[in-house]
C-alpha cells in the first residue's frame, strides 16, 4: 500500500482544514517557490511528517493566505511551491497594546493572547515601578507567530522595543488617542470610551503608576484615562480585557 493510500479518506476542505499554517517572510503570489527556515524544515518532517506533495497554508502578514504544495523536505531544508490564495489580506484595525513588562511566563502568555485578540503592535514601557527592565524580543516575535499560526490570523503584530514611559511619550504620534488604564481613578469606564483607531492602549505596572507619571500623563491632550472597573486587575488580565473592549467596539 502506497504512503497516499494509508491516508484516510477525507474532503478537500477538511484536507484544507488540517493542513499546517506557517509565516513566512517571502513573497507570496501564483507559483511563488518559498525556501522554508530550517526549524519549519524540522517541524514539518520530525514532528509532523509530511512529505513531498503535501499540502500547506502560508502567509506573510501582507499578501492573504495562500495554499501552497511541498516540493522537497529534509530535516534541515524545504521548499514549498505557492499555489492559489486562499484569502485575501484583511484590513485590520490599528490598535497598539502598551504595557510594561512583567515575568517571563506572563508576558509570554499576554503576547500570545493580544496576538489571538488582535493587537497590530506589542510595545513594552519601562516605568518607575516596573520589575523587569529587559525582555527578549525574538522569543516574544516567536510565540506571536506560533500564536497567530494556531489562531488563523493573516497578520503577526509587531513588537517595539522597551522604552522608557517618558520617551514613548514623545515619540507617540501627535493626535493619535492614547486610552490609559489608571487604577482608582474618577475617569469613565473604557467600553463607554474607545476612541476609533488608530489609537493606543496603555497599561501601568504591577503597582500602578507612580504619582508622578500619573501627573505627566493627565498633562497630555492625546491621554484618555479610563477605568476598567472596581476591582484591581493583575497587569497581564488588565491588557487583555481593555484590548478585548477596544476590538470589540471597533
Amino acid at each position: 500500500m502506497s504512503r497516499q493510500d494509508a491516508k484516510p479518506p477525507g474532503s478537500p476542505a477538511t484536507t484544507l482544514h488540517r493542513a499546517c499554517r506557517l509565516f513566512v517572510e517571502a513573497e507570496l503570489a501564483v507559483d511563488a517557490e518559498v525556501a522554508l527556515s530550517p526549524a519549519q524544515a524540522h517541524q514539518l518532517a520530525s514532528v509532523l511528517r509530511q512529505a513531498p506533495g503535501d499540502v500547506l497554508r502560508l502567509f506573510n502578514g501582507r499578501d492573504g493566505e495562500w495554499l501552497a504544495t511541498i516540493e522537497s523536505l529534509t530535516r534541515k531544508a524545504a521548499v514549498a511551491r505557492a499555489g492559489e490564495r486562499l484569502q485575501p489580506q484583511p484590513v485590520e484595525a490599528e490598535i497598539s497594546l502598551c504595557f510594561a513588562p512583567i515575568k517571563q511566563s506572563r508576558l509570554d502568555w499576554l503576547v500570545e493572547k493580544a496576538t489571538e485578540l488582535g493587537a497590530g503592535r506589542l510595545v513594552p514601557v519601562i516605568t518607575r515601578r516596573t520589575q523587569v527592565p529587559r525582555i527578549n524580543r525574538d522569543r516574544l516575535r516567536a510565540i506571536a507567530i506560533e500564536a497567530a499560526e494556531q489562531c488563523e490570523r493573516l497578520t503577526v503584530p509587531d513588537i517595539d522595543p522597551a522604552v522608557p514611559l517618558e520617551r514613548f511619550l514623545v515619540g507617540w504620534p501627535a493626535g493619535r488617542p492614547l486610552v490609559t488604564c489608571i487604577e482608582r481613578a474618577d475617569a469613565p469606564l473604557l467600553r463607554a470610551a474607545v476612541p476609533p483607531p488608530p489609537f493606543g492602549i496603555l497599561i501601568g505596572p504591577e503597582g500602578g503608576f507612580a504619582p508622578e507619571e500619573v501627573a505627566a500623563l493627565l498633562e497630555r491632550v492625546d491621554v484618555k484615562p479610563v477605568s476598567l472597573g472596581p476591582r484591581i486587575l493583575r497587569a497581564e488580565t488588565a491588557g487583555l480585557a481593555a484590548l478585548a473592549m477596544c476590538l470589540g467596539a471597533a
